[in-house]
């Protein structure tokens, strides 16, 4: 519904007067202006609660200046709500978001002042005070609307449960029948709404008329699902505070760790397979990703070495913050959540990747891709390494397809958790000059290792060469059950 909404007030074109009427009340200083006069017209219709029950003839004139001054500020909350509704695309929006204050400016017409009672619907305009301040809190930082929305709501609802349970049993209870020493003025009204609220029950004792009645019961009611709301706020924030305490990382601390940008379901692959692997089991993971609420959930015994920053990861504060200047290895996901395109992800793993090499260039940065066509922009910026997660899952099913059992081959090699594995070491000097073939059968009679490609210093992988003599520089892959030394 919300996005059909949302699709309707784009096609529905605007003029630009409409636009600039949208633009001014969407202004922080717009807002502010109308929490004041919406404070200011609850005090003054407070104070002509209580003119009216102690009307004198010495008074009547300041009444009739505050009911003037209160009609003026509603009409000017009058002005503003029909400007709203000629700028609003959606008419029933308008009424959806706004029928309250709509019911706040009623008092303005004569026809309603006959009912004493409508009156009180100036003090429902304080329930505009919480779309005011969520609409201001747009403007302040994270880490100030992340719960400060919660207190501020209860401690408005409270506020407002308290005013107009005063301004109520003064319209109600200021001109009882029968007995005029309990009528009630504004502080006895005040402090009726204040001890019915917290106490649960009509302090110092019953209204007399049906009005105050349902106030009272009105007030308790409210007590109650103020204390829950509170009661849940504290309990929320409580937890939260303990999360965050016990998740606290000092990522100065960091150094020679492993980044990894992006989260899914291969992320949580990678993790395990470097706790697997001997080499680097005992080196600290950083994980830049968005998430909503607690971090992803990871085996206990992989969870301790990982630390999640909830952030952007091809931002360069966030790249810094997780110490990438200190990191040997930035791995980038193809980030895909929240809706976007493969082609989107790869725009943001090549924006990261080429961001990680420009903070550290003696980092080894691996990225994954979508589109092998993007290949080459990871090229020109000195990637040292990419994956085109599809292409090699295509690849694999087609070696399985036409050479049966291979994959058991494959599950065995690609992982660090069990059997032999893929290493790269230096060569020592007494290789140099040697062949290719004279040491293949010597690595596997004294390291059980199968020598199975060389890596040259041009950076070109030779695999099984058939002729090649080691010169400096170069490097060997082999396949073993664990890193050997040479």
């Amino acid at each position: 519904m919300a996005r059909t909404e949302r699709s309707k007030i784009n096609t529905i074109p605007l003029a630009p007067w409409q636009r600039a009427l949208g633009r001014f009340f969407a202004k922080a200083s717009v807002e502010l202006a109308v929490g004041a006069l919406v404070l200011v017209s609850v005090v003054l219709t407070l104070c002509e609660f209580t003119l009216t029950s102690t009307a004198t003839p010495e008074t009547r004139s300041l009444l009739v200046q505050i009911e003037l001054v209160n009609d003026l500020i509603t009409l000017v909350f009058a002005i503003e709500l029909s400007l709203r509704f000629v700028a609003c695309p959606l008419k029933r929006r308008f009424f959806q978001e706004y029928w309250i204050d709509i019911l706040a400016v009623l008092p303005l017409f004569r026809v309603f002042r006959s009912v004493r009672v409508i009156r009180l619907f100036r003090l429902v305009r304080l329930l505009r005070m919480f779309g005011v301040a969520s609409r201001l809190a747009m403007h302040f930082p994270e880490i100030l609307r992340r719960g400060a929305l919660e207190y501020v709501f209860v401690c408005g609802l409270l506020a407002l449960t308290v005013l107009f349970g005063t301004g109520a049993m003064m319209v109600f209870e200021g001109h009882p029948t029968g007995n005029s020493e309990q009528a009630f003025d504004l502080q006895d009204s005040f402090w009726f709404s204040v001890y019915s609220l917290f106490a649960g029950e009509p302090i110092p004792g019953p209204p007399q008329t049906i009005g105050g009645r349902l106030v009272a019961v009105f007030v308790m009611f409210m007590g109650l699902t103020i204390f829950a709301m509170f009661t849940g706020t504290v309990s929320a924030f409580m937890v939260e505070r303990l999360r965050t305490e016990s998740g606290i990382v000092d990522w100065d601390s960091l150094e020679n760790h492993i980044i990894i940008c992006g989260w899914n379901s291969k992320a949580e692959i990678i993790v395990a397979e470097f706790r697997a692997s001997a080499a680097a089991s005992q080196r600290p993971i950083a994980v830049i990703t968005q998430f909503e609420g607690e971090p992803p959930t990871l085996a206990p015994d992989i969870r301790k070495t990982v630390r999640f920053l909830n952030d952007d990861f091809t931002r360069i504060a966030a790249l810094e913050q997780v110490g990438v200047h200190r990191a040997k290895t930035c791995i980038i996901m193809a980030d895909t959540s929240g809706g976007r395109s493969e082609q989107d992800a790869d725009a943001r793993t090549i924006l990261a990747a080429l961001t990680v090499e420009k903070l550290n260039p003696a980092v080894y940065t691996c990225a994954e891709l979508m589109n092998r066509s993007y290949a080459s922009h990871l090229k020109m910026g000195h990637v040292n390494d990419f994956v085109v997660s599809g292409e090699y899952g295509a690849y694999m099913l087609a070696q399985a397809a036409m050479n049966r059992g291979l994959m058991g081959v494959f599950s065995e090699l690609l992982t660090y958790q069990r059997g032999n594995e893929f290493y790269r070491t230096a060569i020592p000097e007494e290789w140099l000059g040697k062949h290719f073939n004279d040491l293949f059968t010597q690595l596997k009679l004294t390291h059980n290792a199968i020598l199975v490609a060389v890596h040259a210093p041009s950076g070109e992988m030779i695999v099984n060469p058939s002729h090649h003599t080691f010169a400096e520089g170069d490097e060997i892959v082999v396949i073993a059950e664990q890193e050997i030394e040479l």
